[in-house]
């Protein structure tokens, strides 16, 4: 057992994975029908939604994780150093208070800053800073430069 300073985390559901989020970075669920695509996108970005008047991206994180997600047609809403995040979820488990009891390791993915165990299950604890951290290589690292758009399209 490791010491952390989490006391509660919200606890998430994608596919069989669950995931805990701290209360301060998760503000709120949202339902997602269809989000306005962004041509020319990498995989991990499903597109853009307007939300109280700000632009948040969403994002699909089985792609990342490599799971399989149910398709719920929910995201979960992150907030970091004043950046909007979302990303699809299945379902929101709940609110889990006083971690003290449960068993808490080091993750060896830097997505994840600890592994918990609680009643039989495993929950990874999302670290958001390692998150948007590595959409944002994601999204820049595929994204067409002015030289790939500039090519001709070859002719059949």
């Amino acid at each position: 057992m490791i010491n952390t300073t989490v006391d509660k985390i919200w606890v998430l559901r994608l596919g069989d994975t669950f995931l805990g989020v701290e209360p301060k970075t998760f503000k709120e669920v949202l339902e997602v029908t269809q989000p306005a695509p962004v041509p020319l996108a990498p995989p991990p970005l499903l597109g853009l939604l307007s939300n109280q008047g700000q632009i948040v991206p969403v994002f699909d994180l089985s792609h990342i994780l490599q799971i399989t997600p149910g398709g719920s047609g929910i995201a979960a809403l992150l907030e970091f150093e004043g950046q909007p995040l979302a990303f699809m979820i299945d379902e929101v488990v709940g609110l889990r208070a006083n971690l003290s009891g449960a068993w808490i390791a080091p993750s060896p993915n830097p997505l994840f800053s600890a592994v918990l165990e609680e009643n039989g299950k495993t929950v990874q604890i999302l670290e958001v800073r390692n998150l948007f951290a590595h959409l944002s290589v994601q999204i820049s690292s595929q994204a067409p430069t002015s030289d790939t758009l500039s090519r001709p399209v070859p002719q059949a």
